[in-house]
Order: C-alpha cells, then sequence, then structure tokens
C-alpha cells in the first residue's frame, strides 16, 4: 500500500484483449500500469469492495464477481450491476470465467457452479444436486476444471452437457517430483487436467496438490498449486522450465506466503504473485544472480579477488580462505590453515595471514599473493604449493614470464624463482599510501592503475607516469582495460570514462564518455570487453553495456543500463572477470555476483508509448467523450485543438513500464520543428505558440535496460481562427472589393484632378525650357564666337575659320532641337555636348582638354533624359574654372548607372575653384550665368513633380583640394532616374 496499492490482498490479476491489467483487491478494481495504480471514476461504485474474478467476453466487457455487490458489467464507460436469483447469493461470486463459445458466464459460489446467459440474464445450475463451496474455475481444452474449498475433490464439466464428475483424492493419486523429468508430457498433462496428485517435496515428505492457477510463457511454465498441512491451507508455485520441475516457492522465500493469484503478461518473464496481507510481487527475470558470502561458506570475512580458469571454474579468494566454483556450486576450498601448513617450516602461522590477489602464469598455473609470499594452485589436482618470493598486494606476470610485485609503496620486479629481477625498481614516497587498482601486461609494456597518481606506465625499462598534469587524466582511477586495437579505457571518480591512446611516449585522451553520453553516475570500476564487441562497466549507480564500435565522435551510442530496478542492487563491485561462456562475474564486498551477458536471452517485448496527459497553458485538457477512448482514457487520432489552444504540453510514457528512470524520450513536431530533441528523461513535449495547421507528434522511447527504441506518432491538428475560414474571407473579400471600388473611384477623381495641376506644370517646364533656350545663346557666347571666326580670317587662317563656323551652326541647330523635346537619348545629348565642348576648346584656344567616358553596362540609344540640363554646368566648368588658369585645364564628364537604372552624370575639372571665381569675376556675366542656373534648379525642381518614379533628379558641386587644402578643381554629380 506504501507504493500505491488501494488494498495489500490482491485476489486476481487479469490482463485483457487491450494490454489492460486490472487488478482484483478487497479495496475494489484498479487498473495497473507496471509502476503506477490508476482508479477509474466509472468504477467509484465498486470502491471499497472485495473483488474476488475478473473475466471478459467477446465483445470487450469485463465481468466482475464482487462480495456484497453481485455480478458486474464494465464496458469502459458505465458500470453495470446484475442481480442475481436467490440460489446464488450476491455475495457470494467466488470465481467466474467466460464460455467462448456461448458467450455465457460460468460463476462459482458456495452454493456450487451456475451458468449465466448474458443475453436473457438467465442463471441455472449446472447440477442441481451439486452444490458445494467452490474455490476456483480454470478452462481447460474443451471443459472445465472447478476447485472445492476443502479439497475433498476435483470437478470436470462440460458446458452443453451441465455434467460433473468428481475424483476422490485418496484413489491412485499420480505421483511428480523435483528435478529433471524423464516424461514431459506426462507431467504437464498432471499439472494441467486437474486431476489432483502426490508432490514429493523430499525423501520423506509428501503433499497432495491441486493446480488452482497456471501461467506460461515461451521458456517456462508456473503452477500455483494449494495443499493442506494440518488443515490449514497452503499454496506453492512450481516452476517447469525445459525439463527440470523445481520448487519456485521456495527458491524464491515465498512459503510463509498466502498466495491467490500468480500473473505473466504477455511478452514478459517477470512473474507477478498477488499476495493476502503483502500486497503485489514481482519476481524479476534479471540478469543478475547473487551469491551472498553466508550461501558460499564464507564468514566475517571480506573477498579479496576472483579469476577463471581453464576448466571453466571460478576461484576465489577471502582475506582466509580459496574456494573453487562450478556453475554456482562451491566444488572445493582451502582454509588458512592449508595455507599455513605449506610453510609452516618456513615461518610460524599467526592471524596475521591474509590473502591478497590471484593471478595465472602462462603454463596457466593459479598464483596465490598473501602477507607471507606467493602460493601456486592447481585446480585440478587440487595441489597447493608454497613458493615464497615477496609479499605482494598486488601483481602481473610479464610477457617474459617475471612478476611485478607492488609491495610496500614499491613496485619490483621478480623470477619465477624469487630472485629480484635486473629491471629498475619504482618506489613512491614512504607516507604516499599508494593503492593499486589494476595492473595489465601486454607485449613490452605493463600498464598500471592507481587511486593517486593515475596511470604509470612500464616501457623500454622505464617507469612514467601519465595523469592529469600531463596527460588530462584524472589522479584516480579505479580501473583500466587494454583493447585488442591498443586503446586504453580507464575510468575513476569523476564520471567520465577515457578512451586514452599511446603516442610517442605521451598518452592522449581522444574522447570521453560523460552523462551527456548517457553515463549516469560519477565511480567507474569493473569494465569489461567481451567477444562481441561489447564494452561493460559498473557505476555507483548501475551497470552499463555498450558497442564500443559506436563509440566515435558525432555518432549515437548504442548503450545499455541497468540499476537496482532491474535486478542490480550491489554498486560496490569491484573486481571482475569474464568466464568461458562470456558471463561477467564481478568481486563486491560480501557477495558474488554473476552477469549473464546475453542479453539477447533477455525478454523482447512490444510495448507502447502512450500519452498520459495533455496540457494546455498549464491547464488539464478536458476533451470532450468523442475524442478520448473508451478504455485506455487517450486521445483518439487526430487530436484536435482549438485555434487558441496552442500552448501544449504533452506528458508520455512506456505501457507497462517498470522502471521509469531508466527511460529516455526525444521527440519531434513534423511540420513545426526542423529537427528531433536531445534524448532525455523528461517525458514532456512543450510547444508554445503552435499556428494553425496539421501536424503530426513523432516520439521515440529508449529502453536502457531492454535496449530498445519504441516509436510512437498521432496525428495533430490545430483549428483555423474563424477570422481564416474560408466564408468569413469570401465575406471579406466582397466588403474589400466594395472599398476598393469607392477607393479607385475617389483616387480615379483625385488623379484627374492632379493631371490637370501637372498639366499646368508641364506648361511651365516648357515655358523655362524656352527660356533657357534663349539664356544659352548669351549675346556673349555669340560674340565671343563671331570674334574668333573674325579672328580666323584676318589671320587668314580660313580652314579653322570656316571649320569654326560650321561647328558653331551645328550648335545653335543642336540647341534649337532639343529645346522642343522633353526627353532625348544620352547618345543624342552626348553629341551635342561634344560639339558644344569643341567649339569652346576652339575658342579658348585649345586651352584645356576634355574627355568623355560611358560606362560599357549603359545603353547610351535606350536611355533616355531631359535635354540641355548638363551644358550650363559645362559652361560653368570653362568660363568660371578652367578660363582662370594659367596653365591648360583638363575636363573630364562620366557616365555611371545605378542597379536601379538611375544615372549619373559626373563633372570634374582642374580649374581654380568657386572661391576664386567669384572674386575673378564680379561682373555682369557671373549674374547672367546666376540666373542660368536659377532657371536650371527650376527645371529639376519641375521634373521631380510631374516626371520621376521614386528617385529624384538632383545635383550637387563639391570643391576638391589637395592635401594642402588649396583648390584643385571642382566636382559636379548630376543624377537622372530612370525614364
Amino acid at each position: 500500500m506504501t507504493d500505491g496499492l488501494p488494498s495489500n490482498i490482491v485476489y486476481d490479476i487479469y490482463e485483457d484483449s487491450r494490454g489492460m491489467v486490472w487488478l482484483a483487491t478487497d479495496a475494489g478494481l484498479y487498473e495497473f500500469i507496471g509502476e503506477e495504480i490508476l482508479f477509474r471514476k466509472e468504477l467509484s461504485r465498486l470502491q471499497g469492495e472485495r473483488i474476488n474474478s475478473i473475466c471478459e467476453d467477446k465483445s470487450g466487457n469485463l465481468w466482475l464477481g464482487a462480495q456484497g455487490v453481485g455480478l458486474c458489467k464494465f464496458n469502459g464507460k458505465k458500470l453495470s450491476v446484475f442481480k442475481l436469483e436467490a440460489t446464488v447469493p450476491e455475495n457470494d461470486i467466488e470465481c467466474l470465467v467466460i464460455d467462448s463459445i456461448g458467450e455465457n458466464l460460468v460463476l462459482g459460489s458456495s452454493a456450487g457452479v451456475f451458468i449465466y446467459k448474458v443475453q436473457n440474464e438467465d442463471l441455472q445450475p449446472v447440477n442441481s444436486s451439486w452444490r458445494k463451496p467452490v474455490f476456483k474455475i480454470r478452462s481447460y481444452q474443451n471443459n472445465f476444471i472447478v476447485n472445492t474449498v476443502a479439497q475433498e475433490e476435483n470437478i470436470e464439466f462440460e458446458i452443453e452437457s451441465r455434467k460433473l464428475s468428481e475424483c476422490n483424492s485418496n484413489s491412485n493419486l499420480p505421483a511428480v517430483k523435483f528435478g529433471i523429468q524423464n516424461n514431459i508430457i506426462e507431467l504437464k498433462n498432471i499439472l494441467e487436467s486437474g486431476k489432483q496428485f502426490t508432490l514429493e517435496i523430499n525423501a520423506t515428505k509428501k503433499i497432495f496438490c491441486d493446480v488452482v492457477e497456471m501461467e506460461s510463457n515461451k521458456n517456462s511454465s508456473f503452477y500455483l498449486l494449494r495443499y493442506f498441512d494440518k488443515e490449514a491451507e497452503k499454496q506453492k508455485v512450481v516452476k517447469l522450465s525445459n525439463t527440470i520441475l523445481s520448487d519456485f516457492s521456495t527458491e524464491k522465500g515465498l512459503d510463509e506466503y498466502f498466495i491467490h493469484s500468480i500473473f505473466l503478461r504477455k511478452g514478459f518473464d517477470d512473474l507477478w504473485i498477488g499476495t493476502h496481507n503483502h500486497g503485489l510481487i514481482q519476481l524479476q527475470n534479471s540478469i543478475f544472480k547473487y551469491l551472498d558470502s553466508s550461501l558460499l561458506g564464507i564468514k566475517n570475512s571480506n573477498l579479496q579477488d576472483l579469476l577463471c580458469d581453464e576448466s571453466g571454474n571460478v576461484v576465489l579468494v577471502s582475506e582466509k580462505e580459496l574456494i573453487l566454483l562450478k556453475d554456482t556450486q562451491v566444488q572445493s576450498r582451502l582454509s588458512v590453515n592449508d595455507f599455513c601448513s605449506k610453510y609452516s617450516s618456513v615461518v610460524n602461522c599467526n592471524n596475521d595471514f591474509l590473502i591478497y590477489k590471484l593471478g595465472v602464469d602462462k603454463e596457466k598455473l593459479i598464483w596465490i599473493s598473501t602477507s607471507v609470499g606467493f602460493f601456486t594452485y592447481e585446480p585440478n589436482q587440487h595441489e597447493l604449493r608454497f613458493v615464497g618470493i615477496s609479499p605482494a598486494n598486488s601483481f602481473v606476470f610479464t610477457e617474459d614470464d617475471e612478476l611485478l610485485c607492488f609491495w610496500q609503496n614499491k613496485l619490483s620486479f621478480y623470477t619465477k624463482k624469487g630472485l629480484l629481477s635486473q629491471k629498475p625498481i619504482f618506489e613512491f614516497p614512504k607516507l604516499a599510501n599508494i593503492g593499486i587498482s589494476k595492473m595489465i601486461a601486454r607485449d613490452t609494456a605493463i600498464w598500471i592503475s592507481t587511486r593517486q597518481k593515475g596511470i604509470i606506465q612500464f616501457k623500454n625499462n622505464e617507469f612514467r607516469i601519465f595523469n592529469k598534469s600531463n596527460s588530462k587524466i584524472h589522479n584516480v582511477l579505479n580501473d583500466i582495460l587494454l583493447l585488442p586495437d591498443s586503446t586504453l579505457v580507464a575510468g575513476g571518480n569523476n564520471g567520465l570514462i577515457y578512451k586514452i591512446k599511446s603516442k610517442s611516449n605521451a598518452l592522449v585522451v581522444v574522447d570521453s564518455l560523460t552523462s551527456v553520453n548517457g553515463l549516469v553516475g560519477t565511480s567507474i570500476h569493473g569494465i569489461k570487453y567481451l567477444s562481441d564487441g561489447s564494452l561493460w562497466c559498473g557505476t555507483n549507480l548501475g551497470v552499463y553495456r555498450f558497442d564500443y564500435s559506436s563509440w566515435a565522435k558525432n555518432s549515437e551510442l548504442k548503450l545499455n543500463f541497468w540499476n537496482s530496478k532491474d535486478g542490480y542492487f550491489d554498486q560496490a563491485g569491484e573486481q571482475s572477470v569474464i568466464d568461458e561462456n562470456q558471463n561477467i562475474w564481478v568481486k563486491t564486498k560480501n557477495r558474488l555476483l554473476k552477469i549473464e551477458t546475453g542479453i539477447e536471452k533477455r525478454r523482447l517485448f512490444k510495448s507502447k508509448i502512450r500519452i498520459q496527459s495533455i496540457e494546455i497553458s498549464n491547464q488539464a485538457w478536458e476533451p470532450d467523450s468523442t475524442q478520448v477512448e473508451n478504455w485506455t482514457q487517450t486521445p483518439i487520432a487526430p487530436i484536435i485543438f482549438k485555434y487558441n489552444e496552442n500552448d501544449i504540453t504533452f506528458t508520455f510514457g512506456i505501457d507497462f513500464c517498470q522502471n521509469v528512470s531508466n527511460v529516455r524520450f526525444r521527440y519531434l513536431l513534423d511540420g513545426f520543428d526542423n529537427k528531433w530533441s536531445n534524448w532525455s528523461n523528461s517525458s514532456e513535449a512543450v510547444f508554445s505558440h503552435l499556428p494553425s495547421g496539421e501536424y503530426t507528434l513523432k516520439v521515440e522511447g529508449k529502453h536502457l535496460s531492454e535496449g530498445i527504441t519504441i516509436p510512437f506518432s498521432v496525428a495533430i491538428t490545430v483549428q483555423t481562427p474563424w477570422w481564416k475560414m474560408w466564408w468569413f474571407i469570401a465575406l471579406s473579400s466582397l466588403i474589400l472589393c466594395g472599398i476598393i471600388y469607392v477607393a479607385m473611384w475617389i483616387y480615379a477623381y483625385f488623379i484627374r484632378k492632379r493631371e490637370k495641376a501637372r498639366t499646368k506644370q508641364f506648361n511651365r517646364v516648357i515655358g523655362l525650357k524656352m527660356r533657357s533656350l534663349q539664356n544659352q545663346l548669351d549675346p556673349h557666347f555669340i560674340f565671343n564666337s563671331l570674334n574668333s571666326i573674325q579672328s580666323f580670317i584676318l589671320e587668314e587662317n580660313k580652314e579653322y575659320a570656316l571649320g569654326y563656323l560650321s561647328d558653331f551652326s551645328n550648335v545653335l541647330r543642336k540647341k534649337i532641337e532639343n529645346a522642343n523635346k522633353d526627353f532625348i537619348s544620352l547618345s543624342d545629348e552626348i553629341a551635342y555636348l561634344q560639339l558644344y565642348l569643341k567649339l569652346e576648346q576652339m575658342r579658348f584656344s585649345n586651352k584645356f582638354s576634355y574627355k568623355i567616358n560611358v560606362n560599357s553596362a549603359i545603353n547610351p540609344y535606350k536611355l533616355k533624359l531631359p535635354p540641355m540640363l548638363i551644358q550650363p554646368f559645362l559652361e560653368n566648368s570653362i568660363r568660371y574654372g578652367i578660363a582662370g588658369l594659367k596653365t591648360n585645364g583638363n575636363l573630364q564628364v562620366n557616365f555611371e548607372i545605378e542597379k536601379d537604372g538611375y544615372l549619373r552624370c559626373i563633372i570634374i575639372d582642374n580649374g581654380i575653384g568657386r572661391k576664386e571665381a567669384k572674386k575673378l569675376h564680379l561682373d555682369s556675366n557671373i549674374k547672367c550665368h546666376h540666373k542660368t542656373m536659377t532657371i536650371t534648379k527650376d527645371r529639376i525642381k519641375l521634373l521631380n513633380k510631374v516626371l520621376s518614379n521614386g528617385r529624384v533628379y538632383d545635383y550637387t558641386i563639391k570643391d576638391l583640394e589637395n592635401e594642402e587644402g588649396c583648390s584643385r578643381g571642382t566636382e559636379v554629380e548630376i543624377g537622372f532616374p530612370k525614364k
């Protein structure tokens, strides 16, 4: 009851067709899911009542025999109670089973056996003349076996004929005994047919039994026997495995328990027992088998070491004794007196004699280190011999068959004859109190793990120490192991398992296992490598097995883990060895542990992941009855949530899991997540602000002790909010279309109004262009040009005069042509600018040079721009910048284009600059030019209002200066939006 049972009396354990397990107690009917007892509110009518028996019909309904209530039916939603005739008292239904052929119930009571026809609720006795109290009913082949209360007889009957037959307990009962059975078929027939039999407990004790329950799986069958001892009813569970019948109750210490029911869940090996006043007992089929010191005959003495010899024997020593085991049975033992008699001629035997370690040399002879020196032991001949040499707390045989011994903080080499070797001696400080945890010799190297100094290596006749200071290896090491690929595996008390490589007289940690890889516990010990490529080790919290091939960076480690709930109760394991069957034997403080590593022999059951609960915004989700499965109370897929139920927490678990702490989960919401979550012992999946849509929740559960991964998926739908439904969208679209129509009408009205204003502004632009044309044909330019022509004529330079006159006429013609156009091509603009610059160059007697550059990305024939916007800026550069130079001038015109088609014209001259120009030209000419620039600015403003497409017409003027701050010219940048 301290674990959640409503009562410590369990009358029946039943698994229905859905895989749900039910417990019949004297406090009601409850669902059992492995580590938790669930109460169903629909069964509240039976809470506190005694439930004697459970069965299920073909429709999946549960039928219950409830003391003081009557016959009950539960369909997952509703509990129905049926009133029976007076022939069967309502408080006296002891057992019931289903007739699978006729869909009728067979009831057992104090008044005999009855048939209850479900369809017409008719109750009839099987035999009206037979009215004896019934204890149990079970089906066998086509018949039913009835056990009476007083065990006076067994009854066998058929449903159709309603016949009963009795068998007296004193007439020629068959005999059954424990041990190997020669005729297994005959034995099973005796146990399962319902006949009474005689069971031989031992040579002097026999009991009369009948079988009241039986449970079977692939490997074994269990039978619950009933017998009477001095008129007291008792039970015994026997186990039939292969051809061996064993007393399971005695083996498991159950002889004093009153057992009501036994149960094997489908696909599981663990036997569950319902008792009277002792609750529910689980007998786990574990890979861990223990031999206590008391069973081995060891008293008040700790186990020291163990090994497996070539004959498959396990040899172990305590401080005062050597024991030889074969299949967990003690074959022989040597006491301290046997050891003392072998060296009594050398030294006196006293209570200080202690046994430390075991080892094997190349001749497979067992060596035993003690406080007085070494002994050898030959198991087959049972021969013990004293060798001497030196005492040793620990030792190892080298490749050249010498002994490296550790004694009193000193490492020394000896020959088998007891001579000190020529190899060096390594001595620790006297006050260091060094502890050696493991010594390994292979090839030319010896590896020693210590509990204070890390790893000591002996190689090339030299000792080296590797630890945290030089190799990032923990100083405290409980165990090391050298693998076939020469990799060292080590573990200490820091929760790490190191993978170490030896490289150029150094040790390099190439990887390590931590809690991130699933390692639980801090103290590592007992590292073993098996022939199947698996690594085993113990921690202070359990036992690990993982595939060594999967231990690599950026790969998932394949592992198993067992803790106390899986049968591993002793976390103080130290030394361990592997026997010929690849089982691991572990020496703990006061007992011996055998680990049967063949995990393929373990159960491989099909467990399922189920959703235990759902929370919305930290509140329990309350679905209606149509969204939940009747029996399991789990949501029916697809799970549908409202649009505002999008902060969801799912809690899931594995059904009938007895070790929840050994389960890891990860999840992915397909359609929302991009990758799986990390493996975690948390069983929750949390999603916040989940958008509307259809998803699939995928969950994987990994049961570490079973080494299986269980998949699960369920469809999830978050409903679309009403404002995103089709009818709302359609209605909104109609309203929007109406609004758009009205808005477009209003917009068109304002467009027409704006076009009138734009036409007015455009006409103003045309006027400004004409004014600009007139201003550009200023009399100074014409006068200066005509003077230049006259000068060429007077100088009789007719060719220059004619050329200048021709160019002058072309400039005037271009001005007039372009003045009548809103936009011209860049090609035409460049042609005009070239004529203008050539004319100005001739007029100024080639005082300046010019160059026009066009970016290769520009097509000058397709690009359009307003005419005569660039010329005023060129005229400004020549008249007021270059004209004031005492040296020749230079003028550059560059055209660049941006990605969006924005054209930039950059004019650069090396003139005197704007400040000097103002000083030199304080006359009407500059005032006239200022008027020209004012008109140009007005043109740009109007163009931005009438003709721009997002970018604007613009210009900037920047003075250029040299490093001394003196003017070195002017830069003008003019911008033209794409036409």
